[in-house]
């Protein structure tokens, strides 16, 4: 299963990570892991390259973590960020046992 974990700050999302494998198809043809993979990737990228703003992202094998730095928390990050997690929670909606988005009040330890 894919576990997004997203952390609120009082600005809004402070920091998020992405964990898991979704499991729904062979390794290479999962089209719900594609799908979430996609998103993740495409809200830091828009960010950094289209906006000029500075992400924490850190890719490990099986752990996406992205925290938003003062200075790059302005609200077109925000509303890249919130535009993820609005197609991940759309593809758990389809996937339920295959996609998870556990929301926290805080941003919590890094």
């Amino acid at each position: 299963m894919i576990i997004l974990d997203v952390f609120e700050g009082s600005g809004g999302i402070a920091r998020f990570a992405v964990r898991g494998h979704a499991g729904f198809g062979k390794p290479g043809q999962d089209i719900v892991c594609a799908a979430v993979s996609a998103l993740v990737y495409n809200a830091i990228n828009s960010a950094e390259r289209l906006l000029g703003a500075r992400l924490d992202a850190s890719d490990r094998r099986d752990e996406l973590t992205c925290s938003v730095r003062p200075e790059a928390d302005r609200p077109e990050v925000q509303l890249l960020l919130r535009s993820m997690v609005l197609g991940v929670e759309q593809i758990a909606d389809l996937y339920p046992r295959h996609v998870q988005i556990r929301k926290h009040a805080s941003a919590g330890p890094e």
